[in-house]
């Protein structure tokens, strides 16, 4: 498979960022929106709900947007068929799972929620749905540019119906649950179309090929699991001793800043699948093209983080008047620690992704994701300063700076063991 050329990244984007631009409306807008209706308190157990959906969410997804993608790319129609039956038939047994997981966390973590057994079915069924969209096909076959006009329509309506009908944390959740679930099916219909001649008389669901998707997403679900340990497993495990008023802060301030850190995901989705060809030339094409993205990241958030400190000062009587029951000044102290996310990760994914390129680096990069993740969650779970929404933020912060150091470290290592161009 070749790969586009850059100049149809005009095409290609536009689209991508239409619709991400409809995502980031959900928490620009939707969230204030819902915490002032609703309160600090029921907006806290939404924060629960919320982090723990997306923890999960990694587990049911299999670590397949990575190794799968890395696979596809090169692949034709019968191996992509045979690929697609693997995924699919695993995430439906990593489910069950995270089904039960997501009871044990209200029952374990939350012992005093008001609608446990609520609370649990709101957790395991956003975790479904949220981790099985076929985003790894849509990926290595670099069709997102296509798929983003999908995602602009459910979005769209979403963002509609949150803002006339969400009244309330169940409203809320059963909107997000359709709207996930249906990007889920369209994406997997989407998939068995292209695929057609490969999948004729065949179902997805397949026994024999849940080992072996198993075994081909094992390598990258400890990844994926700790990758979500920033934004989710933090807050999560943080949750048995914060307070659920300074739980909704932090989650409604990661949510914010998170938004434009997922503006960057068309641009990490175009991007690298290039990367993974580029190595078949050697991992010095594919190093400058991550630099180069890596420069311009890096610079875009410091333009970011600069932005938003300047127009805080005329943002903080609106949030004051409108988020009823949260502080602006914790607002603020919270923002300014996580907002340090943005040129730090827009810059180092770039890097990240180049790791997984080759497939070379996967164990500097397993070690550094899970390592940063174990100390990130052991000190968000035991350090009392985490028990504060600025502290927590501080620990998320520390902990994507380590990922960062431990694999530049686990480049060095790698590189001086195996020695050569790594391909």
């Amino acid at each position: 498979m070749t790969s586009h050329p850059p100049s149809r990244l005009s095409r290609t984007l536009p689209p991508m960022y239409a619709a991400a631009a409809t995502r980031a409306a959900l928490p620009l807008l939707v969230l204030p929106l819902l915490a002032s209706r609703i309160g600090a308190e029921a907006f806290g157990r939404l924060g629960f709900i919320l982090v723990w959906s997306g923890l999960l969410s990694t587990l049911v997804e299999g670590g397949f947007l990575a190794a799968a993608t890395r696979v596809a790319v090169h692949a034709d129609a019968a191996e992509r068929w045979r690929l697609a039956r693997q995924v699919f038939s695993a995430r439906c047994v990593l489910a069950l799972p995270a089904t039960l997981l997501a009871f044990a966390a209200v029952h374990w973590i939350a012992p005093q929620a008001t609608h446990p057994w609520a609370d649990g079915a709101a957790i395991a069924g956003l975790a479904c749905a949220l981790g099985a969209p076929a985003t790894w096909y849509l990926q290595a076959t670099q069709q997102l540019g296509r798929w983003a006009r999908v995602e602009l329509v459910v979005y769209g309506l979403l963002l509609g119906a949150c803002w006339a009908f969400a009244t309330s944390v169940a409203a809320f959740v059963l909107l997000q649950l359709a709207a996930s679930a249906c990007l889920a099916w369209a994406g997997w219909r989407w998939l068995r179309r292209d695929l057609a001649g490969a999948a004729e008389a065949h179902r997805l669901w397949s026994a024999p090929a849940v080992l072996p998707g198993l075994r081909l997403g094992a390598r990258m679900l400890p990844v994926a699991i700790a990758g979500a340990a920033y934004s989710f497993a933090l807050p999560a495990a943080a949750s048995a001793q914060l307070a659920r008023a300074e739980l909704g802060v932090y989650v409604m301030v990661d949510r914010i800043v998170r938004v434009f850190l997922a503006a960057a995901e068309p641009i990490f989705g175009v991007v690298y699948p290039h990367i993974v060809v580029l190595f078949q030339t050697g991992a010095r094409a594919a190093l400058r093209l991550a630099l180069r993205w890596a420069v311009l990241g890096a610079a875009t958030g410091v333009v970011l983080m600069l932005l938003a400190h300047a127009l805080w000062p005329w943002l903080e009587p609106i949030a004051s008047r409108r988020l009823a029951g949260f502080d602006p000044a914790l607002l603020a102290a919270t923002f300014t620690v996580l907002a340090w996310l943005w040129p730090l990760l827009l810059g180092w994914k770039f890097i990240g992704y180049w790791m997984l390129g080759s497939g070379r680096f996967d164990a500097a990069y397993r070690v550094a994701m899970v390592a940063g993740a174990v100390v990130g969650v052991l000190a968000a779970a035991r350090w009392s300063g985490a028990s504060r929404a600025p502290g927590l933020a501080s620990v998320a912060l520390g902990a994507e700076v380590l990922v960062a150091l431990l694999s530049v470290a686990g480049i060095a290592v790698t590189l001086r063991v195996r020695g050569g161009d790594p391909r």
